[in-house]
């Protein structure tokens, strides 16, 4: 079987694009794959036709051997269009298809296809080749490690906080604009940055809209060969040119490099989900701005400015517009924190009836030396030190709901 090492994974989707039985999916948080049930796979168990089976065949020079399954296709029958190895699949990989010649995918041949192509080397075989595993030590709201250069981030960025002195060298982020949003960091094909210490963040879906090479202008100089990071691009020497990839982390290094502009790449990529986006969200045209819910939040992770000229929590007179601000638990307060008064991490909340994840900030007041870092960590002015009470800092959000319970107008939910 194959084994994932997912917290390194880029989410390029070379695996996936180069399994040629569909037996591995990319997500957005986490690689699925069939592991052939630890080698005892429950799809041939319950085959009724001896369609799937089960042999073993040698991985490497050494004669280690691993159990892959086999398919026949001229003795399945779709059990009738609902196939039993279809419902007994632990990670739901196998599935019906409408091909006549391979009406079912989904299961591991041991190919090693996919441990091959792999630019981080997270894929590996048990016994044979362990999968890479990178050391990051994330230190502060910010950190780059090992960029490449592509520049992809810049663009992106909703606060022009990212520049690139130039292509091929690491990106700077002007920490005085950076929103902390995190949308560089799901955005980047390398995962060369990270925000708020998140090691492992949810990364935006991408397409490859178009990969080409103009075998007219190339000229065989390889600059595209020597400048892939994961060692995509295969030079062919004997005609001069190269061979592009059909899946790859889609960097755009290569069209960038190349000297004579013979490769074209578009990419287009999904939504991004920035830090604010998920959480306490407000109904603009619901909302009033009577201020409950500024009252109400006991952190005081929320400000409002009323239409009667009253600033909360505050409780004092305001000649500012109404207005309406909420921690964004973005995480660089934590991040920040150099006593761990304030933690980063995940809460479930329950939304349209599912049990999802969210982050928030958490406070230990007796470690808090009111050093006042998170204050400055803070991109969005929430967090304040406090001389009374029992919380030295405020300002986080540690999603309690109470701000929705105390809205009389529900114009707050959580997303």
């Amino acid at each position: 079987m194959i084994i994932v090492n997912q917290e390194d994974c880029i989410k390029c989707g070379a695996c996936e694009g180069t399994c040629p039985s569909s037996a591995i999916q990319v997500g957005d948080k986490q690689i699925i794959f069939c592991d052939t049930c630890g080698g005892e796979p429950k799809c041939a168990e319950v085959c009724p036709n001896g369609a799937l089976t089960i042999d073993e065949v040698e991985v490497d020079k050494e004669g280690h051997t691993q159990v892959r399954i086999s398919y026949n296709p001229a003795r399945c029958d779709q059990c009738g269009g609902s196939p039993k190895c279809v419902d007994v699949c632990p990670p739901k990989t196998l599935e019906l298809n409408d091909s006549a010649k391979m009406p079912i995918d989904g299961f591991c041949v041991m190919c090693k296809q996919c441990v091959d192509i792999c630019p981080m080397g997270i894929i590996g075989i048990p016994g044979v080749i362990e999968p890479a595993s990178r050391e990051i030590n994330i230190d502060g709201p910010i950190y780059i490690q090992d960029c490449v250069g592509c520049g992809t981030c810049v663009d992106e960025c909703p606060a022009e906080a990212i520049t690139l002195p130039a292509v091929g060298e690491s990106i700077t982020i002007d920490e005085t604009k950076c929103l902390k949003c995190g949308v560089c960091s799901q955005t980047c094909p390398w995962n060369a940055v990270f925000i708020s210490e998140n090691a492992n963040p949810v990364k935006r879906s991408k397409e490859i809209k178009e990969f080409t090479l103009d075998a007219s202008k190339c000229i065989g100089c390889n600059t595209c060969v020597e400048a892939c990071p994961g060692d995509f691009i295969e030079a062919k020497g004997a005609t001069l040119s190269v061979k592009l990839p059909e899946v790859c982390a889609a960097c755009t290094l290569c069209e960038q490099l190349c000297p004579v502009d013979a490769i074209s790449l578009d990419v287009e990529y999904g939504e991004a989900t920035p830090a604010e986006a998920l959480g306490v969200s407000r109904d603009v045209e619901k909302c009033t701005f009577v201020g409950a819910c500024a009252i109400a939040c006991p952190t005081e992770a929320i400000r409002v400015v009323t239409k009667t000229g009253m600033k909360l929590p505050e409780q004092v007179a305001s000649d500012e517009e109404p207005s309406f601000a909420v921690c964004a638990r973005c995480g660089a307060c934590a991040a920040a924190c150099p006593n761990d008064a304030l933690i980063f991490d995940e809460f479930e909340v329950e939304i349209d009836g599912e049990t999802v994840l969210r982050n928030r900030i958490q406070a230990n007041p007796s470690k808090c030396d009111k050093c006042g870092d998170c204050v400055e960590a803070c991109p969005y002015d929430m967090l304040h030190v406090k001389d009374e009470g029992n919380l030295p800092i405020a300002g986080f959000c540690t999603l309690c709901g109470k701000c929705m319970e105390a809205c009389p107008e529900d114009a707050l939910c959580m997303k």
